[in-house]
């Protein structure tokens, strides 16, 4: 299934249904090296974002939507994971804009732009122990399979942001708050990471229904 103006809305409707029903899962990552709010604030984001969207004309074309949707996340989320899923989600209607879809070729173009973006905003690199960490593999799997149908695509997609969630796990953070517990991070998977997996699995889920 490719996505289109006309389902466009019920993926972004999936997507915010995906983080209330795990915005405690995530809260409770982020709490073992964070705030403990990032689930709640996924969740807020999300929805606020997707009520914009439900107000939008019925002709709203894909990137309208996502605009709408990243920027009402960015000032709703706010601190440092607001502007880095806004640009994440961006970047994906941005690579819509020519073609009012996403197949596989915008997904793959959309994903490496976010990669790129997002490792220019925040200054954190593979390995970090971030969303980065799950991002830039997925957007590799993507390049390297562009050629695939979109439903193949994300599945790869989804299977690499996971490996990458879990790679985060015995790393020690160098970025943000849970960079000053040191080692005490170790043991821990990212909560920014997860949530981007848990993004990029909706997004396969939906288009191989």
């Amino acid at each position: 299934m490719i996505i289109t103006q006309d389902n466009i809305r019920d993926l972004l409707k999936a997507i915010t249904e995906d983080f209330e029903k795990n915005k405690e899962e995530l809260c409770g990552y982020d709490r073992a090296i964070g705030d403990g709010d990032h689930g709640d604030s996924m969740a807020r984001g999300t929805r606020d974002g997707y009520a914009a969207v439900a107000a939008l004309p019925e002709e709203s074309s894909v990137f309208e939507c996502i605009k709408v949707y990243s920027r009402t996340m960015l000032a709703t989320i706010g601190g440092a994971i607001g502007p880095i899923f806004s640009t994440v989600i961006m970047e994906l209607g941005r690579a819509a804009k020519a073609t009012n879809q996403i197949g596989a070729a915008e997904y793959a173009a959309g994903l490496k732009k976010a990669a790129e973006k997002v490792m220019d905003l925040g200054g954190a690199q593979v390995g970090d122990k971030t969303l980065v960490d799950a991002l830039v593999p997925a957007a590799e799997a993507a390049e390297a399979n562009s050629g695939k149908s979109l439903e193949e695509l994300a599945v790869l997609v989804e299977k690499a942001a996971g490996e990458g969630v879990a790679s985060t796990i015995p790393m020690q953070a160098k970025m943000g708050r849970s960079h000053f517990l040191r080692e005490k991070s170790v043991g821990h998977q990212d909560a920014g990471a997860t949530s981007l997996h848990y993004m990029l699995r909706t997004i396969s889920t939906f288009v191989n229904n």
